[in-house]
């Protein structure tokens, strides 16, 4: 079954007003439940954590992905139906969803960076988490996080990112089966694994020759004329 379009975005400003409204509603769940997983994931790092966490940032990326839209709907609205109102609400929902992310990556990975036995997958799964660390990092670059608090943060982020570079290092690659190469989450350059070498099958043999069999002698009616001399 085919998958559902997208719905269509409302066309009149006050559906749009109540459409970003509710959008925002469920942005504030996205960062209460995140603030609950942050939580979940720090209790017992080394049993689990990496699990737990990456369901953390899973409801990081979706708010974000969320936030996205909404600037674009804000964007669409008059200034006569809270549109700056709305914006506002948006920033500092978007801020402390930053700082929640980094605040909460740094204690987990300040513990998990510790855990003596790694998981097997560890290397590629914090991968994985690097790259959204960096596309969350690049937010701090914004002027909106200008000055000391911001300055703090981007050192934070870059600490995190640290950490888990020197977990990846602890933990090699889990082997590339595939039969391309490919590129690691650091970026690095992995050969699939070269299958044996084994002896190549010998070819069929021909199919068996079939011989015709001999033609039988051509029988002609006789006449009278044959017997005469």
């Amino acid at each position: 079954m085919p998958p559902r379009p997208p719905p269509a975005p409302p066309t009149t400003p006050a559906a749009r007003q109540r459409e970003v409204a509710r959008m925002l509603v469920r942005l504030d769940d996205h960062l209460k439940k995140a603030s609950e997983l942050s939580s979940i994931a720090r209790e017992r790092v080394s049993v689990g954590g990496l699990a737990r966490y990456r369901r953390f940032t899973k409801r990081v990326r979706d708010f974000f992905a969320l936030a996205a839209l909404v600037e674009e709907r804000i964007d669409l609205l008059p200034e006569e139906l809270g549109a700056a109102q709305m914006a506002t609400a948006l920033d500092r929902m978007h801020a402390r969803m930053v700082l929640l992310f980094i605040e909460g990556s740094a204690v987990f990975f300040g513990a998990f960076a510790k855990v003596e036995e790694l998981p097997i997958g560890t290397h590629e799964m914090c991968g994985l988490e690097l790259r959204g660390l960096l596309a969350i990092r690049g937010f701090l670059d914004d002027p909106r996080y200008d000055g000391e608090r911001g300055q703090a943060l981007r050192v934070k982020a870059d600490r995190i990112a640290e950490l888990m570079r020197m977990v990846m290092d602890r933990v090699p690659p889990l082997p590339d089966f595939g039969d391309l190469p490919s590129i690691s989450p650091k970026g690095g350059y992995s050969k699939p694994i070269k299958p044996s070498k084994r002896p190549a099958a010998p070819p069929p043999p021909p199919p068996p020759r079939v011989e015709r069999p001999p033609q039988p002698p051509e029988v002609r009616e006789l006449s009278l004329d044959d017997f005469k001399d």
